[in-house]
């Protein structure tokens, strides 16, 4: 009888909801509700644009009703979380935007994207690593506030 109140406070203890991975906590459909570039303060343009992310496919709205397809990788043993976005150009280059990312609730997700892997050098594309963020700021590439729109 003495065993009965630790047993039910170990299954009870063992019922507590352990919290996701963000790998699964970003699944969906998200909204931009803030959106800050390096060149200006706030693009209002990219308002209400749409990612969305499933699993391996991160799909991002930018010019018009236009989906861009990226592979991304999530490390979320770092703080901030680090955010990879792959894709193959037109020329069958693979190239990596780095980006640093948190998930503020379940309902909003904040990224940070580095400098862009290609440059201009001489009118010509230049092939040059993408820069991770180190802080939340629009410094290299946009600072991207989503909001979720389904589950």
């Amino acid at each position: 009888m003495k065993r009965c109140p630790f047993i039910a406070v170990v299954f009870l203890a063992g019922c507590a909801e352990l919290p996701q991975p963000d790998a699964l906590r970003i699944l969906g459909a998200w909204v931009v509700v803030d959106f800050h570039s390096p060149k200006v303060t706030e693009d209002r343009s990219q308002l209400r644009k749409l990612a969305i992310i499933s699993e391996g496919t991160w799909s991002e709205q930018f010019q018009g009703e236009t989906f861009e397809d990226f592979e991304y990788r999530l490390d979320e043993s770092k703080t901030p979380g680090q955010l990879d976005l792959i894709y193959t150009n037109a020329y069958g280059k693979r190239l990596t935007v780095r980006a640093i990312y948190e998930v503020l609730d379940d309902d909003r997700l904040r990224v940070c994207f580095g400098s862009p892997p290609v440059a201009k050098k001489n009118g010509k594309p230049v092939y040059v690593e993408s820069i991770r963020p180190t802080a939340f700021a629009p410094t290299d590439g946009p600072l991207i506030s989503y909001h979720r729109k389904m589950r």
